[in-house]
């Protein structure tokens, strides 16, 4: 199982947020509207669904725009958290991970992940992947580290709102992460270190619309969301979203 140790993780209070104090512990908590299990940027329902189109770009290599299905396939409350199994279709293959939502937002946790590697074990996961609430300014930070049957990983991501932008009529919730991963391989070879970029972008009810992951050697990947079945969202209608393809 997975480690769940207070941080320091940062996150600069606005509305919905405050100071909590828990022996000497000390960290940046939801007010009383975090006891909702429901996270307004990551909807969570059994049967919920998101397409993406994924194109790609790298400097010495042609790679053509491929499709992804994000799927929940189910859902519980364990206490205070809400867990709810995930299930991934791209580039022909699957996996399957948890999604966890505690009363601070998403976690890094993933539960018993399935690749095409094998299984996936999050040892150590802190901090916070995505808070409930999303304002300006807001900064915090989020750890793991993963055991795959051929390497063992190290990541660590620290993310901010940077400002706001519209999908489909919607407000979009911009948020940039730049992520650090230092990968140890099963082989006594160096350990392999590598940074990215993401700019990802949230509406609230509908969740993750597009995402920009870039890296220093010209590295491109964008996951643009085309098509939805949400519980409770807007419905989806087949017209061009305001977010374009291209630069973040």
């Amino acid at each position: 199982m997975a480690q769940r140790r207070s941080t320091t993780t940062e996150l600069e209070p606005g509305p919905g947020w405050q100071l909590l104090i828990t022996g000497a512990l000390v960290f940046v908590g939801c007010d009383v509207q975090a006891t909702s299990p429901a996270h307004p940027y990551a909807p969570a329902s059994v049967g919920d669904e998101w397409v993406y189109a994924m194109p790609q770009a790298h400097p010495a290599v042609q790679v053509p725009t491929t499709q992804s299905i994000d799927r929940i396939l189910a859902a519980e409350q364990r206490g205070d958290r809400l867990v709810a199994r995930v299930r991934s279709e791209f580039f022909g293959g699957t996996s399957e991970r948890d999604l966890v939502i505690s009363p601070l937002g998403v976690t890094p946790e993933l539960g018993s992940m399935t690749s095409a590697v094998g299984e996936v074990k999050a040892r150590v996961a802190e901090g916070v992947y995505l808070p409930r609430e999303l304002s300006p300014g807001m900064r915090w930070d989020w750890r793991q580290e993963l055991d795959t049957p051929v390497s063992s990983m190290s990541v660590v991501g620290r993310c901010a709102v940077v400002g706001h932008d519209s999908y489909r009529g919607q407000t979009a919730v911009h948020v940039r992460c730049e992520t650090h991963n230092r990968m140890i391989t099963a082989a006594a070879t160096p350990p392999v270190e590598h940074v990215q970029t993401e700019d990802n972008y949230y509406v609230r009810g509908i969740g993750l619309v597009r995402s920009v992951t870039t890296t220093p050697q010209g590295y491109r990947a964008e996951k643009l969301l085309v098509r939805w079945q949400i519980a409770g969202a807007p419905a989806w209608r087949d017209e061009p979203p305001a977010i374009a393809v291209g630069e973040p």
